[in-house]
């Protein structure tokens, strides 16, 4: 199957779109994957290394995909999602070796008026490298617009 660019999914824009590409999608669940280097340039340490924290952001943006594909099978624009919370953040490894291709999948625990919980991971290979369950929230654009014009 093929899958949107993943530029179409995300609100994001380099230099902070992590991710490559969406590899597999369904109702509960999605898969993506990037490799360690360029995309990720401004968190790569001296070696080129990906430091483990940053397993939190790549599990947020394959949650963002996830609601990408929502939006693009009903023909709706993507919107910006916040990350609420993370519980038990376990990564087994330092950092994401240069070059390393990272799958992180996230498959949707439950889902009600915009908040969302997920189960997430991170395998490089057969390997399962990071886990967390992460809480999000979609707000519709008007409470996105209320949230914005509160700040000013």
């Amino acid at each position: 199957m093929t899958f949107p660019p993943i530029e179409q999914l995300l609100p994001h824009r380099a230099p902070m779109l992590l991710l490559e590409r969406v590899t597999a999608h369904d109702e509960q669940s999605v898969c993506c994957e990037t490799v360690v280097g360029a995309r990720q340039a401004l968190l790569l340490d001296d070696n080129g290394d990906l430091p483990g924290w940053c397993g939190i952001e790549l599990m947020a943006q394959t949650i963002a995909a996830w609601a990408g594909m929502q939006a693009h099978q009903h023909h709706e624009p993507v919107r910006i999602g916040m990350l609420l919370g993370t519980r038990k953040y376990q990564s087994q490894l330092p950092v994401f070796g240069a070059g390393s291709l990272l799958r992180i999948e996230a498959h949707c625990l439950l889902q009600d008026a915009g908040m969302a919980s997920f189960e997430c991971s991170i395998w490089i290979g057969d390997r399962e490298c990071a886990r967390a369950r992460l809480s999000t929230y979609q707000p519709t654009e008007a409470q996105l617009t209320d949230l914005l014009e509160q700040k000013q």
